[in-house]
């Protein structure tokens, strides 16, 4: 799958209450490590999106930023969040971006009866 990857200005946090599915959309947060070193142009695509255990708010910032449908069967979801995060590295390259940190937060939410996620990965 292709991913378009598009530079973000956040100026709100996004919060997943504890109550349950955010006002918004949001279902789920999670925040993932990438362990892709710089000096490695060709790293494994599991190395992209490692560590993931779910968090409750994304901060504002500056983003690169991508987006896609989910899969029908959720096992196959952190394979294609794989790929997403493996786009996003390969635009920072391209544009020749710095990431702050190693983190990439992944944003579930239903919109319109479809569930899609996000990612986004903070730069300098």
């Amino acid at each position: 799958m292709k991913f378009t990857v598009h530079s973000l200005e956040l100026h709100r946090p996004i919060v997943l209450p504890a109550s349950g599915p955010a006002p918004d959309g949001t279902e789920l947060l999670y925040e993932y490590c990438s362990h892709v070193d710089a000096a490695n142009l060709e790293p494994a695509t599991e190395a992209h999106l490692a560590d993931g255990h779910t968090t409750d708010r994304i901060e504002p910032g500056f983003y690169l930023f991508t987006q896609g449908l989910m899969p029908e069967e959720d096992s196959f979801a952190e394979q294609l969040w794989q790929e997403a995060a493996e786009a996003i590295w390969l635009e920072s390259l391209w544009r020749e971006m710095k990431f702050k940190n190693d983190r990439i937060r992944v944003r579930i939410l239903s919109e319109d009866g479809k569930r899609s996620f996000q990612l986004f990965r903070e730069t300098v």
